[in-house]
């Protein structure tokens, strides 16, 4: 990955802990694995896009939210868990 997968990622990661999601959680409701959403939170691999956008819908955002100016830096809203179906 280079400089915008390393962004995406601490975007990604910031957004998952604003929700007080963990990875597993994150990965049960995306249906991508906890390996894979660590390496895409990192910036460690180039991911297809398809992994990518099931991450974004799990994490309720688009690739705008969370690559906007400021969105690392505390702009997103926090939002809680609420609302989400970690059981299922």
């Amino acid at each position: 990955g280079g400089a915008l997968a390393l962004r995406l990622g601490r975007a990604l990661r910031e957004r998952r802990l604003r929700l007080d999601l963990t990875l597993e959680e994150l990965s049960r409701l995306s249906g991508v694995g906890i390996a894979t959403l660590s390496h895409l939170e990192n910036g460690n691999r180039d991911l297809r896009l398809s992994t990518i956008e099931k991450t974004l819908q799990a994490l309720r955002c688009s690739i705008d939210d969370v690559l906007s100016v400021g969105a690392t830096a505390g702009s997103l809203a926090s939002e809680g868990s609420q609302g989400y179906d970690l059981e299922g």
